[in-house]
């Protein structure tokens, strides 16, 4: 059976513990040969295996061949040549202000050059102590250079995120990180990864040297598992799964791909599984949400309050896909970096590149929108998700009146900071999350020859179409779905067809109003 690790991310431990690991030397050897450039830039969600990647790269430039055996680089990788190596994990950095940053960098790099058997100033500033060590690594290679391998890069500025010290967490690392463009000539390598990339006139105008391979096809099953990966590299756990769930080995995996699949970080390239995800599922046994191991970032639900979003109908230009500033972010670009979200479709339009985004897989959706519909509607998670339920079953049973109750448990809780930037959209985007949290069918700005039905809701049985309307009256919703003919989409459906006008009120900040016809 494969051992597997989903808590262990250094490279030499994984193979000398004997744990499974999925080649990914093929790709590492094209960056770290040279012939591609020296110097590298990749962002990725969390627990897609950045820091093991980093870990693998130090090991190979250390020259630790033993780790490498059997390894598509082992061959082709010149064995008689070593380089020091600097390390820098942000992620393991202790502060709550920017003075602590500082101060913990400077701990840090006390240790990290009494390793390398050199002594710093710690009186200086940061970029100089910074450009200090780096020069005092690479003296003690032949060549006169070094590997540095930065992790994290972006943890204190995502810390910040929405905040009045994000500005100060920016500005203190704009110049430190400019250090490791005016060193380039000491560097052999250079590595730095993050969930975030940032926009050229914030961090990275003075890392603009960096090659950015973030949505490079060179890059794109780098992190995470493909399909043949897990097929080939976990048979045996893959079987234990279908034996203990009851399903075929065909099955399980079907069930992996539902769960887990679906990253897509080059609109060409093949969908990748999340490793982590699917380790804790081979552990337990099971398959269950793992990513909500660890919660919605606080930042990304501020925003979301304060600029509902659409999630079933996502589309985003390639410029603000790629960066935003740390004082402006972007919503859909935080939740694409963060994993939330990911490449569903692309086309281009002359110039123009456009792409579609959606949850990646059942996981992510799950633990994305359990979170947002209490956190939209200020309950407490066990109350809201008995309100959602009772808004399931009423849609299963056929009782409107039921659901439109549930609905207004959740409008009687939303708070005023947030019913003050109200649209249409805004109140649309409550109902969608709230039932989708809960796995109910539902889909928004569904398009017909005649126009976009706001909400389409499909259980076993009836279809109910939804027309939303602020400040205005529920027979103008009416009015509206009948004389577009929405149920016209459904007349073959062969299942029973409702239809509902709902009026919210901006004053009182709730439904106020609703008509229901039956097809």
């Amino acid at each position: 059976m494969e051992k597997v690790a989903t808590d262990i991310y250094t490279f030499s431990r994984l193979r000398e513990d004997g744990f499974t690991y999925v080649d990914k030397t093929e790709a590492l050897y094209a960056m770290a040969s040279g012939e591609a450039g020296a110097q590298f830039f990749i962002a990725r969600p969390r627990r897609f295996g950045k820091s093991l990647a980093v870990s693998t790269l130090k090991s190979l430039f250390l020259g630790q061949r033993e780790l490498f055996k059997g390894l598509a680089i082992e061959s082709k990788w010149d064995w008689s040549k070593k380089w020091p190596v600097l390390h820098l994990d942000m992620g393991t950095m202790q502060y709550d202000t920017v003075e602590d940053l500082e101060k913990s960098l400077k701990d840090y790099f006390a240790l990290q050059a009494n390793a390398h058997g050199l002594t710093l100033d710690c009186g200086k500033l940061m970029p100089d102590i910074f450009r200090d060590l780096i020069h005092g690594v690479a003296a003690q290679s032949p060549d006169g250079r070094m590997v540095l391998l930065i992790d994290e890069y972006d943890k204190p500025l995502l810390k910040a995120l929405n905040t009045p010290d994000v500005v100060k967490f920016r500005d203190f690392l704009k110049p430190f990180y400019g250090v490791v463009k005016y060193e380039e000539s000491k560097q052999r390598f250079t590595f730095i990864t993050g969930v975030s990339k940032f926009s050229k006139v914030s961090i990275f105008s003075d890392l603009n040297n960096l090659k950015d391979w973030t949505m490079l096809p060179q890059a794109a099953t780098l992190f995470g598992y493909t399909h043949d990966e897990v097929l080939q590299y976990f048979p045996g756990r893959i079987h234990e799964l279908a034996e203990t769930n009851g399903l075929t080995d065909e099955g399980a995996f079907a069930k992996i791909v539902e769960w887990y699949d679906g990253y897509k970080f080059e609109e060409n390239a093949k969908p990748v599984i999340n490793p982590v995800s699917l380790g804790c599922c081979f552990e337990a046994g099971k398959f269950n949400d793992y990513w909500s191991a660890t919660a919605v970032p606080t930042f990304l639900i501020n925003i979301l309050k304060e600029h509902p979003l659409d999630f079933s109908t996502i589309d985003i230009g390639e410029d603000v896909l790629n960066a935003y500033e740390p004082d402006n972010p972007k919503i859909v670009t935080l939740l694409y970096q963060t994993g939330y979200l990911t490449i569903k479709g692309f086309r281009q339009m002359g110039g123009i590149r456009k792409y579609s985004l959606g949850f990646p897989n059942f996981e992510v959706q799950n633990s994305f929108v359990t979170k947002l519909a209490p956190a939209y509607a200020g309950l407490e998670p066990m109350r809201a998700e008995s309100a959602q339920i009772a808004a399931a079953e009423a849609l299963y049973e056929h009782d409107v009146p039921k659901f439109m109750k549930a609905l207004k448990v959740f409008f009687a809780n939303i708070p005023y900071s947030l019913t003050d930037r109200q649209n249409e959209q805004m109140w649309q985007t409550i109902v969608y999350v709230v039932l989708k949290a809960i796995g109910v069918g539902v889909c928004c700005e569904v398009q017909t020859n005649d126009g976009r039905i706001d909400m389409e809701i499909d259980v076993p049985g009836y279809i109910y179409i939804v027309e939303f309307k602020l400040d205005r009256s529920a027979a103008e919703a009416m009015e509206q779905i009948k004389g577009k003919d929405y149920a016209g989409k459904y007349a073959l459906s062969k299942k029973r067809i409702t239809l509902i006008g709902i009026s919210f009120s901006a004053e009182k900040r709730t439904i106020v109003e609703e008509l229901v016809e039956e097809i």
